[in-house]
């Protein structure tokens, strides 16, 4: 296979919560306010609500039934039930909050469901540690709570109330983005997105319907992964028929309509596989578990086959006694997946059978959050396998949904079958039905190309009977989204089962998805000294070396964070004996890409984790290198370092030193970039202490030694490539001169005269000797021999990781030994907390960049904490994918 042109530079990073690595000061939710993280909510989903008609909104959504018999049993009402509420303007929230419940439930105006009040007692905070409280909800009338609480995993729709106040109206139809910046608005919109984002973290939901009431007039909202769909404010007061029509068709909606994923069935107390998982979290029932730590294991100490590590079943423990809903998922199982034993199709206990070959696992509480509503949303749960009764990692997303994007399942089957160590083992993955965010197309509904281009346009629905979409017939020349079923083939992926984004489209497509992997592994942040994490790290760089040069079709890894190295127990033997060891496991390949497709556009964003990205990639579109992930192993190194391990960092200083390094950026134009912190460390090779110009960040330890070598390592390959490209552009073609307004040479002569000389000094009398100056074009000083020796360090794995073995095995003399007792813990303090930064970049999610929108005046490369920009970012343009030639089918999907 040929390897495609090159059409791309890169596309612009991503900064935006989600792309903010979990440990950041300034992103982590236990340090923050809720009203701050509300803000964060409001500008990521800035430009991704898609306003809509209410009937046609309804019609989508909540279809009127045909059936003659159904039709008779809808309620006769001969009397306006919001009559109560005609001076609604005029009540108090409170008011109108208790009066609209007592109206739904008095005349039964949603048969099957209870409107409950909740607005005044939260959950407990293990289950919601924010204690929001959303004012009312409809709830299925067995499981409508009766003590005024939220009650989260029992919602249906969430009804927010507002006072009659137009800037309290979390959106505005005046406007042609209805997500306006004025405050009122942006708080309530912040407060509803927080709603949702914790309704689709505690449930399992496609989508999300809410209620908001203004006074009187009211909205109904859409929310999915992509964004959230509108309806124009009406008056339910006035137009009370129309209003409790469509509430009587709401209680004809199966729970797969109104947004529940019909493939995670809940749990309740007696069901059989409800009590199965409290078994299997007793953790004194099980004596046999082995202790993970890293030993030498005694003679007759090694553990039978499927044995199981203690710290796997205390995470399974603590997520099912805490007050979680549990379920049991159903995850596809390819051809090629493990355990795929006839390729049959199966059924689950109620009798529901897919199209697909499925396995079930039982799972409660998310072990790994991703904070935000739109975007991926991925959760990551240890879950009871219930064909095998194994402890196994499920991990739930919505992936992007675009051509040549890898699903991770596919690429780490690759990996294993071409023997990569140090990564996940697959066990199963694959598309969940056809579960897609549907506000990508009722955006271009709202959006056609033109108005010369014939196209039949309806709004996409909800299918009654699963969670297919039913999508619009358009014409060819439309961008109507293939789905593709998921036994087909990767190539057939690449041809016809992935959608080209729209250009102009803000939104992003995503397709809900689902992987199990066999290792459950813990947090790198449970490393036991500095060794063991370099130790974690280099196994690591391994796993990346191997995914880069080992399968026919390499990888990189593209997104190399601190959340992404884990520890992994493993029993190692040899003619001496046996071991337990903790080793390193390179998870998360979601955002890898083959070397085939390196300058291919593949969506609307590349993302990666904002802390650990090279300075390089922080400094302008290019495409992602080995230095770059190189230099993001680097930068894990440093940040559990300094969090974690004792060094000359003064205690009251690492929590600002962390932030200062890893969460500021720049700003240059309109454009984000590297903060000053960690360019400066790249240009210097020098780290220092803060407010120390000269002293130096120290480990007592070889660390010192590995850091100050890979850093003088990125140093001059930061120097070398700079120089290299400035003289690259020295030789090509000069652009085309500017015509400017011409003076005559009198004028001229005269006024550069002036400029010269006026009456600043002479030469005599500073007595300037001769001046040093650069040549024209040379700004950019030649590197040094010292640098030439060194730069191709990073350019290879090979160098980083022999000095990390070396040093890990036997530190060079003049080196201090490696310290057993040199983690002392958690050095940021556990009540440290971000000061409140107030209004930060507010590009979507779905469209995150490292833009940022021009202010007046001119803009600095000052560095700032992140969310601090005083005005949102510029959405950056979108691009056709280049679809290389060797993608079979792709003109045939053209012509479809």
């Amino acid at each position: 296979m040929t390897k495609p042109p090159h059409v791309s530079t890169g596309t612009p990073i991503s900064n935006t919560n989600r792309t903010r690595h979990q440990e950041s000061l300034f992103s982590d939710p236990d340090r923050e306010k809720l009203d701050q993280r509300r803000r964060k909510f409001a500008d990521d989903m800035a430009h991704a609500a898609v306003p809509a008609d209410k009937d046609e909104f309804c019609k989508a959504f909540f279809p009127a039934p045909t059936d003659p018999a159904v039709l008779e049993q809808k309620p006769k009402l001969t009397e306006n039930p919001f009559a109560v509420l005609l001076e609604a303007n005029k009540l108090l929230e409170a008011d109108v909050r208790r009066l609209f419940t007592k109206a739904v439930n008095d005349h039964n105006l949603v048969p099957g469901f209870k409107m409950r009040e909740c607005g005044e007692r939260p959950d407990p905070s293990s289950l919601d540690g924010d204690k929001q409280k959303v004012d009312a909800a409809l709830y299925h009338a067995e499981h409508a709570p009766t003590d005024g609480r939220q009650a989260w995993p029992d919602q249906m729709i969430p009804i927010e109330f507002k006072r009659d106040d137009n800037n309290l109206d979390p959106w505005d139809d005046s406007k042609p983005n209805i997500s306006t910046e004025a405050i009122g608005r942006k708080k309530g919109r912040g407060q509803c997105i927080s709603y949702s984002e914790l309704l689709h973290a505690v449930q399992h939901r496609v989508a999300l319907f809410m209620l908001v009431v203004i006074g009187t007039r009211a909205r109904f909202v859409r929310w999915d992964r992509s964004g959230t769909i509108v309806t124009r404010s009406f008056d339910y007061v006035e137009d009370w028929k129309f209003f409790c029509d469509i509430l009587w068709r709401i209680s004809l909606c199966s729970d797969t309509q109104l947004g529940l994923d019909p493939t995670a069935t809940r749990l309740r107390p007696g069901d059989a596989d409800y009590e199965r998982m409290t078994e299997a979290a007793d953790l004194k029932a099980h004596t046999d578990d082995v202790d993970e730590k890293e030993r030498d294991l005694k003679p007759g100490e090694l553990p039978a086959d499927g044995f199981v590590y203690k710290y796997v079943r205390k995470m399974f423990s603590e997520s099912v006694l805490s007050p979680w809903p549990r379920y049991r998922v159903e995850v596809p199982v390819g051809k090629d997946d493990k355990n795929d034993k006839d390729g049959k199709d199966n059924q689950d206990v109620e009798g529901r059978k897919g199209t697909k070959n499925t396995r079930q696992f039982l799972i409660a509480k998310p072990t790994f959050r991703a904070w935000g509503m739109s975007g991926r949303g991925t959760r990551g749960y240890v879950a009871l396998d219930c064909e095998t009764g194994e402890f196994v990692w499920l991990k739930d997303a919505w992936r992007a949904h675009y051509l040549l994007v890898d699903k991770e399942g596919d690429v780490l089957q690759r990996l294993n079958k071409a023997g990569v160590k140090h990564i996940p083992t697959l066990i199963c993955h694959g598309d969940i039905e056809d579960q897609v965010t549907l506000t990508p197309d009722w955006w271009e509904v709202n959006n056609p190309r033109s108005s010369s281009q014939p196209q039949s346009a309806s709004y996409p629905s909800a299918c009654s009977s699963s969670s297919a979409t039913h999508m619009r017939s358009t014409s060819s020349s439309s961008t109507s989204r293939k789905r593709k079923s998921d036994d087909e083939s990767r190539s057939e992926d690449c041809s016809a089962g992935f959608s080209q984004f729209r250009e102009d489209c803000p939104l992003r497509l995503h397709r809900h998805y689902r992987l199990v992997e066999k290792e459950v592994a813990m947090p790198l942040s449970n490393f036991t000294d500095g060794q063991q994490l370099a130790s974690v790290v280099l196994d690591c760089i391994y796993a990346h070396y191997h995914a880069y040069t080992k399968p026919a079709n390499p990888v990189l890894h593209r997104d190399v964070s601190g959340g992404n190295i884990l520890i992994l127990p493993k029993i190692l033997e040899d003619e001496s004996g046996a071991e337990i060891k903790w080793t390193g496991l390179l998870a998360d390949w979601e955002m890898s890409k083959s070397k085939d497709y390196v300058g291919l556009g593949r969506q609307p964003e590349r993302t990666g984790t904002w802390q650990f990205l090279s300075v390089a990639l922080l400094s302008g579109p290019k495409e992602v290198e080995v230095c770059d992930e190189l230099e993001a192993f680097f930068y894990v190194l440093l940040y559990y370092a300094v969090r974690y391990l004792r060094s000359n960092i003064d205690e009251t200083a690492v929590a600002r030193w962390i932030s200062s390094f890893f969460d500021t950026y720049g700003v240059k134009g309109d454009t984000y970039i590297c903060g000053n912190e960690k360019l400066a460390a790249i240009k210097n090779g020098t780290l220092v202490v803060a407010g120390s110009n000269t002293e130096l960040v120290e480990f007592g330890s070889p660390l010192d030694h590995l850091l100050e070598n890979f850093l003088n390592w990125f140093k001059a390959n930061h120097i070398v490539t700079k120089y290299k490209k400035q003289r690259q552009q020295k030789n090509m073609q000069p652009p085309p001169e500017t015509i400017l307004p011409q003076l005559s040479d009198e004028q001229g002569s005269d006024r550069m005269r002036k400029r010269r000389r006026g009456d600043r000094f002479t030469e005599e009398e500073v007595g300037a000797k001769k001046v040093h100056v650069l040549a024209f074009g040379n700004a950019v000083a030649q590197p040094s021999d010292d640098d030439w020796a060194v730069y191709d360090q990073v350019l290879s794995h090979g160098p980083m990781m022999q000095l990390l073995a070396d040093t890990i095995d036997a530190p060079p003399p003049g080196c201090l030994p490696w310290k057993p007792n040199d983690k002392v813990g958690d050095r940021v303090d556990k009540d440290f907390r971000p000061p409140d930064l107030g209004v930060g970049p507010t590009l979507p999610a779905t469209l995150a960049s490292n833009k940022r929108q021009k202010v007046d005046g001119p803009a600095f490369a000052v560095s700032m904490p992140l969310l601090t920009a005083p005005r949102p970012p510029k959405t950056p343009e979108r691009k056709q994918p280049f679809v290389p030639p060797y993608v079979t089918g792709y003109a045939k999907q053209k012509q479809h």
